[in-house]
């Protein structure tokens, strides 16, 4: 699928565009340089032409706190761009920076449109001549907070896209990477990926916002999201922390598989556990990673550590366990094969009869409780959804069942079936008298 970068220096409008483009809210928005620091890809359309988008972090002459990392990341979504959009700011004129980066993109052998934003009214189109000292071609006026003149340079974006047929689509998995702040997940997405995908730092926070990844498999995609670490109390919080802890929550909701990730060094937290928990209420897949076991496999604190995370996690023991090293590499080929078995998991559906029989050995291996002289009666069974895997068990009234039963039945279901890494949810419903006259026919 053709690619198109947004690069410029900072605070131009980069991410309002994207949105823009996009026609939702993919990208933090705000008046502080340096919000995007990572590329970031989302898909979009026009024309029915589809490709992807990736904005990156603003880039300049100036020199900073992590500004290498992004101006590499940048003109890494550059090299690999069949359209690149330089995007620059009608209200500052041309600056040194712009100067600087349009010198550096001319040296791309892609396609390269200038657009000049911020043209909110006709009156200031005029201004945006200047700009053709940056020797890119024609200025397309544009503002993107307003969304005029989208449309022309989308037209122009389709237009010098490469012509060709498109292969067919791979089959997708959705895989978001969570954790506390600095545990290694953008260093595991970059082993993942075999490049380096997004920002590392040893300070907490470099990622602000979800960073979507593309890893090639060899029959099915794995589009991996990069989120910012979620903080323990959300007191103190900068407006960016916030709204990044807001696209990790929705990045949860929109994936079907989660990797946790906990740093086997400071061991896991009670933090962890109810990160681990949102992702199980959420219902979906997930996939704990033990991350930097090269600093504890030859010491004593490895058994300490396993121990400690079977304590932490004892409520989800179908949560498979990978011990990791993003710095060797150690366990990284494994943690795609890992995924690929919990998102069949997810999405395992047991036949009605298959159900039924399984009932009926529950029913022998324990009685149905019961309460106040009468006894639960398990009339049949049938999954009534899957992703994640839901199964109704009508009864003859479900206020009978007690929370150990419950837990019993889903245990059983478990050493039946598996759903390993899956969350399962069981539901008791009491059944009318024509499901029950079903039921005995």
């Amino acid at each position: 699928m053709p690619v198109v970068a947004i690069l410029g220096r900072p605070n131009v409008g980069k991410s309002t565009l994207i949105n823009r483009i996009t026609a939702r809210m993919t990208a933090i928005v705000d008046s502080t340089p340096g919000v995007t620091r990572d590329r970031k890809y989302v898909p979009a359309v026009w024309l029915d032409q589809e490709f992807i988008v990736t904005d990156t972090g603003g880039v300049g002459i100036e020199k900073g706190f992590l500004s290498t990392d992004i101006e590499r990341q940048a003109f890494f979504a550059a090299q690999e761009a069949d359209v690149v959009i330089m995007v620059v700011d009608v209200r500052t004129g041309v600056t040194c920076d712009d100067e600087w980066l349009a010198r550096r993109l001319k040296q791309l052998k892609c396609e390269v449109l200038l657009a000049v934003n911020k043209v909110d009214n006709p009156a200031q189109e005029h201004e945006a001549y200047v700009f053709y000292s940056l020797g890119l071609g024609d200025p397309i006026t544009i503002s993107a907070q307003h969304g005029l003149g989208i449309g022309d340079l989308l037209d122009r974006v389709v237009a010098n896209m490469a012509s060709g047929k498109a292969s067919p689509p791979k089959p997708q998995i959705a895989v978001t990477i969570v954790g506390r702040p600095n545990v290694g997940k953008s260093s595991i997405l970059n082993k993942m990926a075999r490049e380096q995908r997004t920002l590392v730092h040893d300070a907490p926070h470099t990622t602000r916002d979800t960073i979507d990844t593309i890893v090639e498999g060899k029959d099915r995609e794995y589009r991996i999201l990069d989120t910012a670490g979620i903080r323990k109390n959300r007191t103190g919080m900068s407006d960016i922390e916030y709204y990044s802890s807001l696209r990790t929550y929705k990045a949860i909701e929109d994936a079907d598989v989660v990797l946790l990730v906990v740093d086997s060094a400071e061991g896991p937290t009670e933090h962890d556990q109810k990160i681990a928990s949102v992702v199980e209420s959420r219902g979906r897949a997930s996939i704990v990673l033990l991350n930097k076991w090269d600093l504890v496999e030859d010491t004593r604190q490895a058994r300490g550590v396993m121990d400690a995370i079977g304590y932490k996690f004892r409520y989800a023991p179908h949560l498979p366990l990978l011990r990791v090293s993003a710095l060797t590499g150690r366990g990284i080929d494994k943690i795609l094969p890992l995924i690929d078995t919990a998102y069949e998991e997810w999405n395992r559906r047991v036949s009605t009869p298959a159900l039924n029989e399984f009932l009926s050995l529950v029913k022998d291996k324990i009685a149905p409780p019961r309460k106040g002289g009468r006894q639960l009666k398990l009339y049949y069974a049938t999954q009534a959804g899957k992703a994640p895997p839901t199964v109704v068990i009508f009864v003859n009234d479900a206020s009978l069942v007690k929370p150990d039963y419950r837990k019993f039945i889903s245990r059983q279901l478990r050493e039946e079936y598996g759903f390993w890494g899956s969350p399962l949810r069981v539901r008791f419903r009491t059944a009318g008298k024509d499901r029950i006259t079903h039921a005995k026919h």
